[in-house]
Order: C-alpha cells, then structure tokens, then sequence
C-alpha cells in the first residue's frame, strides 16, 4: 500500500506534507484535473498538495475527490449538479464528490455522489463544512481548510464515525463560506489542576477541556512553548472534538519519566496505534502538556497509526529508546 502523506497531527490536528508522486488527472485529455482554481485562489504547490491527498482518497477509498474555485457562478446547487454529470465525477458508481467554493459570493457547496450518500450525509458535510472548513476559511487559509476537511472525509471513509449536525439525510450541502471575516476571539475560559496533580490527571484535564470545546491558548497545562504554538492555530471545533474522541478512546497503561524527572511520556497499549504518545515537561513547579514537542515528534499514517519521527524527540528519546535503537 502507498503511505498516506506523512502528517504532523499533533492532537489530530493539521500539517500536512505532500508525497513526491506524480498525480494523474482523472477523466482523460481535456479534463479539468483533481483541483480546478479558476479563480487563482491557490498557489501552484497549493494545488499540488490536495491533488496528492485527494488522488491518495481516490486510489485507497475508490472516491473520486474534486475541487473547483470560481467567481460568479451563481446558483452552486446548479452548477455543482452539471460539473459533475459533464466531467463524470466518481464514474458510473457514482462516488464521486465535489466541492466547489465561489469566493466572490462567499458560497460553498460539497456535492456528494449517488453512491456515497449513506457514508456522507447533509448531517456530516454541514458539520464538515461549518466545524472544520469555514474556520479556515474566515482566516484566508482556503488550502488548509480544504486540506482539513479532507482528513475528516477520509476518517469518515475509513469507518471513523465523524460527528455530525443535525439536518437531512441527502447527498450534499451548501453554506456561507465565511471568507475573510476573520477569526473570532479565543475564549478565556480557565481549568483548574491541583497543584502537584500528576501527568496523568493533566492530560484528563485537557479531554475534558477539548471535550468542552475550550480553545483557550493560554490554559495552565500547556507549557510555553505549546502556547506560542497554538497562539497562531486555527484550532477549529472538529479538531477538538476529534482530540476529545481520541483521549476518551485511549486508556494509559504506562508512564515513562526521564532521570532527572523533568520530562514525561504516556503511553497506551503497545497495538493501540491510534493512541499517540502525550508529552509533559515540568515548567514553573507544575506538569504541562508539551504539544509543541509532540507536534515535531509525532506523526500519523494511514488509519491515523502513529510513529515518531527520532531525529525530532530531542530531550524525550528516553522514553523511546527500544523504538529508536531498534532491537
């Protein structure tokens, strides 16, 4: 199997690096390829990084993923329907999907073949779209927002259920697309840990504060580093609810210190490979989470399956010793 582009989702969240393989175009000579920016809204390497990612979709999930950016097309429902019938979009099975997003008149629409509609209803494209792209969006990230929402579409592909917003059942949706009205403030909302409280009780506070939706960069258990980190984030309401998911799912079984107690890894189960190593460092008297230090560290494959990247552990190669000196 060819890997899924290698990802930094620290915590579920975005960064993504494209594959050095070449992307054929679906549908033949003439045919717009997987990203058609007709309205010059993404940059060469940005149109290149989705192609790679949806023709990954395309090749392990069997759906055909295209992207169109235009100005001035009036009614998208329309013309979503048409692009898909004159371009083929998912073939004669139908599962196929199209997103198409008009800037000019701040709309975007997810079209959802035939074929796809009992894996990819209204309810879950609405919350992919207003939860996880539109974030983005407002912020003028178009390619990440596209990007992001891709990994929830190949989660929800993959058997992961995606949470959802309540609304019908049919084969698409379309909303505001909420461009270039900026971010809104994080919220200011505090957690309480009892001094001395120990690694593990932390990172229960952080599931439960991701599980609240709390996008607070400057919570108490983060360490300064991880601040200045998520001080430029866009940490949307899907990412959160997928890291609150993840904790909930991944029981830890292990508790690694390094010699001078400054530093800690927790562990799950060794086969449970869909629970990342958490990162602790000891800051002002107190255990903080080092998603900073995760974010370098830490990368996720196919199945969202963890590994480390060893030349990037730094001061928590302790913890991985059997990983990084292998047998």
């Amino acid at each position: 199997m060819r890997p899924l582009p290698a990802t930094g989702i620290v915590l579920l969240l975005l960064g993504l690096t494209a594959l050095g393989w070449r992307v054929a175009a679906p549908g033949g000579a003439g045919s717009p390829g997987l990203v058609d920016d007709r309205a010059g809204l993404l940059s060469a390497a940005e149109r290149r990084r989705l192609a790679t990612y949806h023709a990954w979709l395309r090749e392990h999930h069997g759906i055909d993923y295209r992207v169109v950016v235009d100005r001035g097309l009036d009614d998208l429902d329309r013309f979503a329907v048409e692009y898909v019938e004159r371009h083929g979009v998912g073939g004669e099975n139908g599962r196929g999907l199209l997103l198409v997003l008009d800037p000019a008149a701040n709309q975007v629409r997810l079209e959802v073949g035939y074929g796809l509609e009992g894996r990819f209803s209204d309810a879950f494209v609405a919350y992919l779209q207003a939860r996880q792209m539109t974030e983005f969006f407002a912020v003028d990230r178009v390619a990440d927002g596209i990007q992001a929402s891709t990994e929830l579409i190949i989660a929800q592909a993959g058997g992961d259920a995606v949470p959802a917003i309540a609304g019908s059942g049919g084969a698409g949706a379309r909303l505001p697309a909420r461009m270039g009205e900026g971010r809104a403030a994080p919220g200011d909302e505090r957690v309480a840990v009892e001094e001395g409280a120990p690694p593990r009780e932390v990172l229960a506070t952080y599931r439960q504060a991701m599980a609240a939706r709390n996008d607070n960069p400057e919570l108490e258990i983060y360490s300064r580093a991880t601040r200045d980190m998520l001080a430029d984030w866009v940490m949307t309401p899907a990412q959160m609810d997928n890291v609150a998911k993840s904790l909930a799912a991944c029981s830890v079984v292990d508790e690694r210190r390094s010699r001078e107690g400054r530093r800690a890894v927790l562990l799950a189960a060794p086969n449970a490979r869909r629970c990342p190593p958490y990162f602790l460092v000891r800051q002002d008297g107190a255990w903080r989470l080092d998603l900073a230090a995760m974010h370098r560290a830490v990368r996720f494959g196919p199945g969202n399956r963890w590994r480390l990247a060893p030349e990037a552990l730094d001061a928590y190669a302790f913890a991985f010793e059997e990983v990084v000196r292998g047998p």
